[in-house]
């Protein structure tokens, strides 16, 4: 071989092992944004549920052998892409909602998906730390730190991964136990076992490897097998209850910052929603409900109060709406996001406050609210459509022993908020939200929205319905079966025959809503005092070797 030749060689062995760091990034970069498009595909199509469960594998590909702030930014990107993907629809919800320009709601859209990806980041971050000290035990610590730093991590919207699941009945079945979070770290567990399958050899064979993924194999065979048997017993049970008749009306308002008028033909005093209850109650509904409104007049004047009464009366059922309600508070004009029951008579007889108010665009939170910075607020986010004061307690609204428990909107989104308004009184109770979803135009949004809405029904073992403005609207049993939906982004009215019985209703997370997160906090904080005895020890033996190094030797 002549020097030439040898030294193109060695220029080129240089040259590889010179670009070979990069060439690692790029590929731990690609799979890190393959999970984060991964993560969101349920999301955005639910029939693609089974996506999720194979979402993470990517991505711990992309941390393997890395530190914790390299796992940090490949999280943060997994995490940022994934949240950009399921809220695509955020940009155009602020326009609509604080009428900014598109340029201006894009780039907020864009902080806000970096500030919530960053949740990933955090427990990729931690993950990699706790693994890389306690020789492996991955098959504990990704389920068990993501599902803690995601509940902990402050959040306009409580999103899990559950969420793009309500296709997949069997998985759901035992969040009656555990909540959404329980199903969020099955699919992880998954994720991982797939992970080891792949790649067994460069994987830590510690004494206890092999047992540990029979343990995971079991668990997952234990959730599973829960699911299918409880999902029968629930169909079986439920065929021998009565039913209810109820009727929703969709109708589809067209969205505006100002109060809307009344519909062409119509008044306040009667609305295109009570001719459509009308024609429900004709088909036998034995209540009626409307979603969220953006003003209806109710609550500010007689005229629509007496109308409502005297149309109620006539045919004899129950109506549900919601309302704007402004009252004086404490000197101050207060306005309240609130759900009115009327009785047959057409008497308001109960009413519901709004508790959990939309950061943004219902109040400012602290510190924003501090006068230094609400003129900031105010220019960067715009004028709020109407600051909301916050409701003070659950409500049940009995309709001749129905107890439907009515909220709104955005607490859909809040698993445990939703378990303490069932709590340990279950029985005989309905889940009821009403949305008004139009500020995110024709989106998949909404239909997110509905399945959040489904796993409260299972979580909790009632019935539910969620009533959205602009559709989907849909009802569901307490196993999470569809019972009635309607065609979303027009007008509808929709009869569902719902299984109930004054003696079924609540579970265990209904009564124990934080015993799982409590559980996996605790699993968490033993992870990290074991991962930081174990360094402490690595220090003294290491400092051991170096003295006995340097320790003089007689002749």
């Amino acid at each position: 071989m002549s020097d030439s030749t040898s030294d193109f060689l060695a220029a080129d062995a240089h040259t590889q092992r010179r670009n070979a760091p990069l060439a690692r990034m790029m590929y731990r970069l690609l799979f890190a944004a393959l999970s984060g498009f991964l993560l969101c595909v349920p999301w955005l199509s639910i029939n693609l549920y089974w996506v999720g469960w194979f979402a993470w594998v990517p991505l711990l590909f992309a941390l393997r052998d890395t530190r914790p702030m390299m796992a940090l930014l490949l999280g943060w990107l997994a995490g940022t892409l994934c949240f950009a993907g399921g809220s695509y629809w955020l940009a155009g919800f602020m326009v609509n909602l604080k009428q900014i320009s598109p340029l201006s709601s894009t780039l907020l859209a864009l902080l806000f998906w970096c500030y919530i990806g960053l949740v990933i980041g955090l427990g990729c971050a931690l993950y990699r730390w706790l693994v890389r000290r306690l020789d492996g035990w991955d098959l504990l610590v990704f389920p068990a730190v993501m599902v803690s730093v995601m509940a902990l991590y402050p959040m306009l919207f409580k999103t899990h991964f559950a969420d793009g699941q309500v296709s997949f009945l069997p998985a759901l079945q035992a969040i009656d136990i555990t909540g959404a979070p329980g199903l969020d770290a099955m699919m992880m567990l998954f994720s991982v076992l797939v992970y080891r399958m792949l790649t067994p050899r460069r994987l830590p064979q510690a004494p206890y490897s092999r047992l540990a993924q029979g343990l995971a194999w079991g668990l997952l065979a234990v959730w599973l097998g829960y699911g299918y048997i409880s999902l029968y017993e629930w169909d079986r049970r439920m065929q021998q209850w009565d039913t209810r008749r109820i009727g929703l009306v969709q109708p589809n308002d067209a969205i505006t910052l100002d109060i809307p008028a009344p519909a062409v033909g119509f008044t306040r005093e009667s609305p295109p929603e009570m001719l459509a209850t009308e024609r429900l109650v004709a088909a036998g509904a034995q209540w009626v409900a409307w979603p969220e409104a953006r003003y209806k007049g109710y609550f500010d004047d007689y005229s629509v109060r007496d109308s409502y009464a005297r149309a109620i009366a006539r045919h004899g059922v129950p109506l549900i709406f919601h309302d704007v309600e402004r009252r004086w508070v404490d000197a101050q004009r207060v306005s309240f996001n609130t759900v009115a029951l009327l009785d047959g008579q057409g008497e308001m007889t109960a009413q519901y406050r709004k508790m959990l108010r939309m950061p943004f665009g219902e109040y400012l939170p602290e510190p924003w609210s501090w006068p230094v910075l609400k003129g900031l607020a105010d220019l960067v986010f715009g004028e709020f459509l109407r600051p909301l004061g916050a409701g003070s307690e659950h409500t049940a609204f009995d309709l001749n022993g129905m107890r439907v428990v009515p909220k709104v909107c955005y607490e859909a989104a809040f698993p445990g908020f939703v378990a303490d308004a069932i709590s340990s009184d279950g029985a005989g109770k309905m889940l009821l939200f009403l949305s008004q979803d139009n500020w995110f135009g024709e989106t998949s949004q909404p239909f997110h929205h509905g399945n959040m809405s489904i796993l409260r029904g299972v979580e909790n073992r009632v019935p539910m319905a969620h009533l959205i403005n602009n559709g989907p609207s849909l009802v569901s049993a307490p196993n999470g079966r569809r019972l009635a939906s309607s065609v979303a982004f027009n007008r509808a009215e929709l009869l569902a025959d719902v299984p109930f019985s004054e003696q079924a209703g609540g579970s265990f997370y209904s009564r124990h809503p934080q015993l799982f997160l409590n559980l996996i906090y605790g699993v968490v904080i033993m992870l990290i005092i074991s991962a930081l005895w174990r360094g402490r020890s690595w220090v003294r033996r290491r400092g051991r070797r170096c003295s006995q190094k340097t320790r003089p030797t007689g002749n």
